[in-house]
């Protein structure tokens, strides 16, 4: 089974290279992605792994009074029809992780789908916090921020959606997929129950069963503040990430050193996707690609 990955993306560069490197060793195979106004450097990046064939690009500004998220899902959902099997439709601060000590989701995620009733799976939440961390510090996401909230707590009733794009009709919210035909099914193949108060895009158990999403909501307080706080919603008119935000999701409960675990493997793919972007005969502009030399020599920095 071909399993894509679909996002949207703002500003997104010191981590995308990582993101990308990482879910390609556990089994992605492409990414579909929406630029919405970067200006750090993450559409000269996204472009130039475009002209690897790893990444397919579109651009998505905003529009006033107008939210991107949901209008670039549907043309990423368009994309995606007939080059991949199921996608994933998460955040860059969003990691897809096996939880049964495979070493990529492939399996767990060929299992469920093998059943042909199913069109869509509920993929919970792990919510990540800080850390205790304040400050940017180089390392890799994986290994700098490896404690997490509880699994009962309330945030990780979030989900994220992994579908059969062609049994998809639209999104209902960024978690949530409203679907053609087929079961919704959580990771351990039953039928999704909706939060009891919250209803779709939050389930009514926290399901881990075999894959999950880590959450890196917060980061450090310095990457929330000049990022996410920064950039604001994609999804919703008028909402500002800041205190209350960070404080609901900077959860440091329990030790999880399963991400971490793929650390030396994603570095690998790094050093891979650096060499190939250096090796392809469509290198971007000599302007584009000083812009971009520096997350592709993460390797200086490890």
């Amino acid at each position: 089974m071909k399993l894509g990955i679909a996002g949207i993306v703002k500003d997104e560069a010191d981590s995308l290279l990582e993101w990308i490197a990482y879910h390609r060793i556990i089994g992605v195979t492409h990414f579909f992605i929406a630029n919405n106004d970067s200006t750090d450097g993450t559409r000269d990046m996204l472009a130039a792994l475009e002209n690897c064939g790893i990444v397919t690009l579109i651009d998505f500004p905003t529009i006033e009074n107008q939210k991107p998220q949901l209008p670039a899902y549907a043309s990423l959902l368009d994309l995606s029809r007939k080059s991949c099997d199921a996608i994933a439709f998460i955040d860059a601060d969003e990691f897809l992780v096996p939880t049964d000590g495979a070493s990529t989701v492939t399996p767990i995620i060929d299992k469920i789908f093998s059943d042909p009733s199913v069109s869509a799976i509920a993929v919970n939440w792990a919510n990540f916090g800080s850390s205790g961390h304040l400050f940017i510090e180089d390392g890799l996401v994986i290994d700098r921020f490896t404690r997490r909230a509880k699994r009962e707590c309330t945030v990780n009733h979030h989900y994220k959606t992994i579908v059969r794009p062609d049994r998809a009709l639209h999104f209902h919210n960024p978690h949530h997929v409203n679907l053609e035909s087929g079961r919704y099914v959580t990771t351990n193949e039953r039928d999704i129950v909706p939060h009891i108060k919250h209803g779709n895009g939050l389930s009514n158990s926290v399901i881990w069963d075999g894959v999950r999403v880590n959450h890196y909501a917060t980061k450090s307080l310095e990457e929330f503040l000049l990022g996410k706080s920064k950039r604001g919603s994609a999804s919703k008119e008028g909402r500002i990430k800041h205190k209350r935000y960070f404080l609901h999701h900077d959860r440091n409960d329990e030790e999880c050193l399963i991400a971490a675990h793929f650390s030396i493997a994603t570095k690998a793919e790094m050093d891979n996707l650096s060499a190939m972007i250096n090796a392809s005969p469509e290198l971007p502009t000599p302007a584009n690609k000083s812009r971009i030399s520096k997350f592709f020599t993460w390797s200086d920095r490890k």
